[in-house]
C-alpha cells in the first residue's frame, strides 16, 4: 500500500496497493515512487543514453583533475564530500610535486576512469522499474485500471490508509496485529477484483467495437449485467472499510482531547499549589479538580468510541481469522 493517494497530471489518481507478501524492501521502494509503476518494457543499455555518458565523462573529468572545484560546486554541498574532495586534490597536488606532472596525470586519468564507470553504473532506470518488471502481476496502479475501477482503488488506500496510520492502531487501542496483517491482505484481494473487472470492461468494449448481432448483443447485455452485479458487491465491502476508517477517526478525535487533558492533569498539583497561594480558597481545589473529571468522561467517551471502531472492524479482521 501507499501512502496519502495524489493525484497525476492527467487526472489519474496516484494509487498503488501492493501484494503483502512481496520481499519488504522491495515494497518499501515500490511504495515510494508509485509513479514509476508500471514500467516500460526493458530499455537498452539499462535506460542509459547519450546523455547519461556525456554527463558521466564531464563530471568524472571533473572528479579526476578538480574534486575540490567539484564539490563546492555542488548545491547542498557536504561538509563530509568537501573534505573527501580537499584530500583527494591535495593528494594529487602530492603526486605533481613529487613525481612530476606525468605521474601526476596519469594518476588523474584513474581518477576519471573509475568515476566515469561508476557514474554510469548509477545512471539509467530506477530499481523500482526493474522491481516492477520482476514483481509484474503482484501490484496494481490506478491507471492500470478503467476509471470506475481506478476510483474504487483509490476509496480503498484512503480507508485502509486512514486505520493503519491512526494513533490508536500504532498504540494498541486497535486490534493492531489483525489490521496490520488482514487490512493489507484486504486491499490486495479487492486490488485483485478490480484488476478482473478492468479486463472484463476492456473485452466488452473490445467486443462492441466489431460486428455486434442480436445474439452478440444479448450475450454482452447478460455480462454487463453481472459485471454491475459484482461492481456493487465489491463497492459494499469497500463501504465496510470505509466505515471502519470513519469511526477510527471519530475514535482518534476524542483519543486526541483525552491525551491533552491528561497532560494537563498532570499539572494539577501545580496549579492546585498556584491557587492555594493566591485564593485560599477551597474551591481551589474543586476548580483544578475538574481537569480530572473531564478526563474520566472523555475516557468514557473514548472507550465507547473505540468499541465502535474495533466493532465496525471486526467483521472485516474475522475474514482472515
Amino acid at each position: 500500500m501507499t501512502g496519502e493517494p495524489r493525484s497525476r497530471a492527467d487526472g489519474t489518481p496516484d494509487v498503488l496497493v501492493l501484494d503483502p507478501d512481496l520481499p519488504e524492501a522491495h515494497r518499501r521502494a515500490m511504495a515510494a515512487h508509485p509513479a514509476l509503476l508500471p514500467p516500460p518494457p526493458r530499455p537498452a543499455w539499462g535506460g542509459r543514453t547519450g546523455g547519461d555518458v556525456l554527463a558521466a565523462l564531464t563530471v568524472s573529468a571533473l572528479a579526476g583533475f578538480l574534486p575540490l572545484v567539484l564539490a563546492l560546486a555542488r548545491r547542498g554541498r557536504r561538509p563530509v564530500l568537501v573534505c573527501a574532495a580537499a584530500l583527494l586534490q591535495a593528494a594529487t597536488a602530492g603526486v605533481w610535486i613529487g613525481y612530476g606532472f606525468a605521474a601526476f596525470f596519469l594518476s588523474c586519468l584513474a581518477v576519471q576512469a573509475i568515476a566515469a564507470v561508476t557514474l554510469l553504473a548509477l545512471a539509467g532506470e530506477s530499481p523500482v522499474a526493474a522491481y516492477g518488471r520482476r514483481h509484474t502481476g503482484r501490484y496494481v496502479h490506478a491507471r492500470m485500471l478503467e476509471p470506475v475501477d481506478a476510483a474504487l482503488l483509490e476509496r480503498t488506500a484512503q480507508a485502509t490508509g486512514v486505520v493503519l496510520g491512526s494513533p490508536l492502531d500504532a498504540d494498541g487501542l486497535l486490534d493492531s496485529v489483525a489490521n496490520r496483517v488482514t487490512l493489507p491482505r484486504q486491499a490486495w484481494e479487492i486490488a485483485g477484483t478490480l484488476t478482473e473487472l478492468t479486463r472484463l470492461r476492456r473485452e466488452q468494449d473490445a467486443a462492441r467495437s466489431g460486428r455486434v448481432t442480436e445474439r452478440i448483443s444479448a450475450v454482452l447485455a447478460s455480462q454487463q449485467e453481472a459485471l454491475t452485479v459484482a461492481t456493487r458487491a465489491l463497492a459494499r465491502r469497500i463501504a465496510a472499510l470505509e466505515e471502519y476508517a470513519r469511526r477510527t477517526e471519530e475514535a482518534q478525535a476524542v483519543y486526541a482531547e483525552w491525551r491533552t487533558l491528561q497532560d494537563l492533569a498532570e499539572d494539577g498539583d501545580a496549579y492546585r499549589e498556584l491557587l492555594s497561594r493566591t485564593v485560599r480558597d477551597p474551591l481551589a481545589a474543586d476548580e483544578v479538580g475538574l481537569l480530572s473529571e473531564r478526563a474520566i468522561h472523555l475516557r468514557e467517551a473514548l472507550r465507547d468510541s473505540v468499541e465502535q471502531a474495533r466493532q465496525a472492524g471486526s467483521g472485516l479482521l474475522s475474514e482472515e481469522g
